[in-house]
């Protein structure tokens, strides 16, 4: 199984990144592809629907309109401006879960896209499958999932479609209510999505393309010289994704936890990635920086049991307390944290935990 997230999936881009991923991933087996909407494409879709704002879903429906004209399928891009016509009656109503219905649309349109350019530029044998089985219940924007009818209905799904194709393309973000209406699962959610499948179809590995090549040690947005982490448990990820790791849905790993899928997180045009497994090894990983609420940042360590270990932990404590830190706590055995008032201190603690933690890298 493969996720490819929108940051890869750019305009004039998409054939070269789906090429390559299904050049890796594909070698006449089966191929399950979860697929994330166009970079920039939610955030487009928000504000078509909060600002009642026709202008920003027009860019919206040109970017997949262009692409689908670049690739040759005139028909398909004829088709998605009759969707933009529909989506603009729905942009002007104010129920909550209009607001998930248009948001989705930016991976329904992927699908659409992807799904044609696997078929009629790359002449393989796909289907897509907008709904893939995924139960949730009406929490509009940030939906739970019912984990004992969606591993059901993505067994009986996606089984029954891979029997007749050989490569099944998925949306990413959303669910669907037992009445019948889409649901999104919170930003990131096409992480959460694969991460779901995957467990409930024991695939034996997922990949999660994304444009960073990996899990690196710290932000580079803030620090200078974070490195590609090569392993990290299913622990670590998990609690790093919570604690704001590189954007990942918070509960993206969660489904994982028990599982023995094998799951890396690279780029299409590198063998190098992250190798995300059940071996947890005691040292600190990477730091995060996030908001905690309360006007407060949040800075974390994480790493295999680092809270357990009194070492580790006094060091990290003799680092956080040269700081105007509000609290210093647990967060679970692989991760310590610190609360910060002052935006700027929580970054400039960053960089120096960053240092501490690159020390422990090779």
């Amino acid at each position: 199984m493969s996720k490819v997230g929108g940051s890869l999936l750019t305009s004039g881009n998409v054939l070269s990144v789906i090429g390559r991923v299904v050049g890796r991933d594909y070698v006449g087996n089966k191929l399950i592809l979860v697929v994330s909407a166009m970079k920039g494409i939610t955030d487009l879709l928000i504000r078509a629907f909060d600002n009642h704002d026709p202008n920003a879903l027009d860019v919206v429906v040109s970017m997949y309109v262009n692409e689908a004209l670049n690739l040759g399928l005139n028909d398909l891009a004829s088709f998605l401006e009759l969707m933009r016509e529909e989506l603009r009656r729905f942009i002007n109503l104010g129920e909550p879960w209009v607001r998930d219905h248009v948001i989705v649309h930016g991976e329904l349109f992927s699908v659409l896209l992807i799904e044609r350019l696997l078929n009629d530029v790359l002449g393989l044998r796909a289907k897509a499958v907008y709904e893939p089985g995924i139960v949730t219940d009406s929490n509009w924007g940030f939906a739970s999932v019912n984990h004992e009818l969606s591993n059901r209905y993505v067994i009986e799904r996606l089984g029954n479609v891979l029997s007749k194709y050989d490569i099944v393309v998925v949306p990413g973000f959303l669910g669907v209510t037992s009445d019948g209406r889409y649901t999104s699962l919170g930003r990131g959610g096409s992480d959460y999505t694969a991460s779901l499948l995957a467990n409930y179809l024991n695939v034996s590995q997922l990949t999660f393309y994304t444009d960073s090549g990996g899990l690196l040690t710290g932000d580079p947005r803030i620090v200078s010289d974070p490195v590609l982490l090569r392993e990290v448990s299913y622990e670590e990820a998990y609690i790093a994704s919570m604690l704001g790791a590189k954007k990942f849905h918070p509960r993206t790993f969660e489904p994982l936890l028990k599982s023995r899928v094998l799951t890396v997180i690279t780029d299409p045009w590198h063998d190098s990635g992250t190798y995300v497994t059940n071996n947890c090894v005691s040292m600190p990983k990477l730091t995060t920086v996030n908001e905690a609420g309360n006007d407060l940042f949040r800075v974390s360590v994480v790493g295999c049991r680092i809270s357990q270990i009194d070492d580790l932990r006094n060091e990290i404590h003799k680092v956080v307390l040269s700081y105007d830190v509000s609290t210093v706590k647990d967060e679970g055995p692989h991760a310590v944290s610190a609360l910060l008032k002052d935006r700027d201190n929580a970054i400039s603690l960053a960089r120096d935990l960053h240092r501490w933690v690159r020390s422990w890298i090779a």
